[in-house]
């Protein structure tokens, strides 16, 4: 019984730092090849899921102060990833948007940081695919009934 556990263990770790390392190596390669850094990058998926936020919230996600994420959001401003509104209530609280290219960057570094996946079932059979989905579907109900999404 512990000896499966551990060999459970061990092909979690080494198949997660797989799949972590790739999707990681393709979303920072996505990235550069956009001219954009990581400290961009982690902005942009910060306000993509916020849907819009302000700089007190960005400043905060990054760890940096208010000043230092005002000149990152210039940047982001200037290549046409983002847009600044006024908060109709606070002027001084501005609302910061992605905009349709934004949205599209964000869309396109999913695709990259995936891009390794379909490459792999080039090298899966059918029933390959199968049996992956099969235990993935479990440990995902698992997963589930240990915390819910």
């Amino acid at each position: 019984m512990i000896e499966m556990k551990d060999r459970f263990l061990d092909v979690c770790e080494k198949t997660m730092g797989q799949f972590m390392g790739r999707s990681m190596r393709s979303f920072w390669q996505y990235a550069k090849e956009q001219g954009l850094t990581m400290t961009q990058m982690v902005a942009l998926r910060h306000i993509h899921f916020k849907q819009e936020c302000n700089i007190s919230e960005i400043s905060e996600e990054l760890g940096v102060t208010n000043a230092a994420s005002s000149q990152l959001l210039d940047r982001l401003v200037q290549q046409g990833l983002i847009a600044r509104h006024e908060n109709p209530v606070d002027r001084r609280n501005k609302k910061i948007l992605l905009t349709e290219r934004g949205r599209q960057i964000i869309h396109d570094s999913v695709v990259a940081r995936q891009h390794w996946m379909h490459d792999l079932t080039e090298h899966l059979s059918l029933a390959e695919m199968e049996q992956v989905t099969q235990s993935f579907t479990l440990l995902l109900e698992k997963l589930e009934q240990i915390e819910p999404a």
